[in-house]
């Protein structure tokens, strides 16, 4: 993916004003009522085909037969989970969020409290702005349903650049 010199020029700006210019983790969180809504009862539905679900189930590595809950809706406790994890395992301390509602920026940093945290979020002009801040993060963690999280992880995947979904282990 290209970003033209505007986007990027604003990405830089962020970077440098949020994080120092330091190593991010990227995680972008849907967790509005109509998400909430739209994977109220996924799991009777048995398909590995829901919305962007391909993205992530059809995966060589994945174990997960159907969308769940878990993956669609992740509870606050699985975010916690798979996003402590992934900070033990980098080493990296910064933490940006790009969600459609709530950044829970104060849960997390209390959460991660021991592993010192900071927790910036952004709610730019325009969504491509968090899409290019994720997907140029040292790490990112996103929806496996969502087709936001879908682009993040193709422009990332061009880069050979790591990512995850919640309700995944890892």
């Amino acid at each position: 993916m290209n970003w033209s010199e505007k986007i990027m020029n604003e990405v830089q700006q962020h970077q440098q004003k949020l994080f120092n210019n330091e190593s991010y983790i990227g995680i972008h969180l849907r967790n509005d009522l109509d998400w909430e809504r739209a994977c109220a009862d996924v799991e009777s539905y048995k398909t590995r085909s829901y919305m962007a679900s391909p993205q992530c189930l059809d995966l060589p590595s994945s174990s997960h037969t159907f969308v769940t809950h878990k993956i669609c809706y992740p509870s606050d406790d699985e975010i916690f989970r798979l996003l402590k994890n992934v900070v033990l395992r980098t080493r990296i301390h910064n933490i940006y969020v790009a969600t459609d509602k709530r950044p829970m920026i104060k849960e997390i940093e209390k959460y991660l409290s021991a592993q010192h945290v900071r927790v910036k979020h952004l709610d730019p002009w325009l969504p491509v702005i968090d899409v290019a801040m994720l997907a140029h993060a040292n790490y990112f963690i996103g929806n496996c349903v969502s087709s936001f999280t879908a682009i993040v992880k193709r422009a990332r995947d061009v880069k050979g650049l790591p990512s995850a979904f919640w309700g995944f282990s890892n």
